[in-house]
């Protein structure tokens, strides 16, 4: 019995017990996962042909480990115009071993620990009911050795502030909905999911789509988190997702208190850069 499954672009045939590498998957090693896209299925001389997919065939399997592929070198060169350029790239993959397939609707018992990549986060309704009509709760971030003087979120959010003032009362909201929750947001925790509404942490300078949702998948989804980052806890995150050295660059910590205290994507490195510009 085999079947020929699609995920990540690609189609692998599989049967009980074979080990694959496929594009990076959500979860951590131990966790059961599924796949609902079954092109084929071939059982005891009879064979199914999906249409485009086999209907109510899935295959569960377990993942063994996430890894990185081998470096893939792109090399273009324009001669006679002094230009090349050479970038190096190391794809994220995750080995899984299939276990069972399914039939006839049967659903695998599906166990993961992290949230999907690509999945958009679900408001927390045990959160959001404990979370304040209007927040004011206080709050000290720690930013290296230097705390932060508490605020509320009233003044922290001015009336009128635009883009901003909305970013700051997001971010205050979440962080009073995890203080209502039980969570101390001075000190880095992950998360199983986004308390209320989780913050874009896409405009902290430094951090894109690909490492928003690596993060996110590792329970990271508010500023308040990113904020009361210790060294070990930079350091660990970094070497799950693979950007050392990124986080310290480009001041992460400090541009999640900015956007806590509303004061705009990055606005202290791109003042402390401008300064550095300038004549002396």
């Amino acid at each position: 019995m085999f079947a020929v499954i699609k995920t990540g672009g690609k189609q692998y045939k599989v049967a009980a017990g074979d080990t694959i590498t496929a594009m990076t998957l959500p979860g951590l090693p131990g966790d059961t996962i599924a796949f609902e896209h079954v092109l084929m299925l071939v059982r005891e001389g009879h064979t199914d042909i999906g249409a485009p997919y086999v209907t109510g065939a899935s295959v569960a399997a377990e993942i063994v480990e996430h890894k990185r592929g081998d470096k893939v070198i792109a090399f273009k060169k324009r001669r006679r115009q002094n230009s090349k350029r050479k970038r190096g790239h190391k794809q994220d993959l995750t080995v899984v071993r299939i276990t069972e397939f399914l039939t006839g609707g049967a659903k695998a018992k599906v166990t993961t620990h992290a949230a999907p990549l690509l999945a958009v986060v679900a408001p927390a309704p045990a959160a959001v009911a404990h979370a304040p009509a209007a927040p004011a709760a206080t709050r000290t971030v720690t930013l290296a050795s230097t705390p932060v003087a508490a605020r509320t979120s009233a003044e922290a959010v001015p009336a009128e502030g635009g883009k901003s003032a909305r970013i700051a009362a997001g971010a205050a909201a979440g962080a009073a909905a995890a203080k209502a929750a039980g969570h101390d947001i001075t000190k880095f925790k992950k998360l199983d999911a986004a308390i209320g509404t989780a913050d874009d942490i896409e405009l902290i300078g430094g951090i894109g789509p690909a490492i928003a949702r690596k993060l996110n998948s590792l329970g990271i989804y508010h500023f308040w988190q990113v904020a009361a980052m210790a060294a070990e806890d930079i350091a660990a995150v970094e070497h799950e997702v693979g950007f050392a050295g990124r986080a310290e660059r480009d001041e992460w910590k400090a541009q999640a208190v900015e956007l806590l205290d509303g004061k705009g994507p990055r606005a202290k490195v791109d003042q402390e850069r401008a300064a550095a510009k300038k004549p002396k």
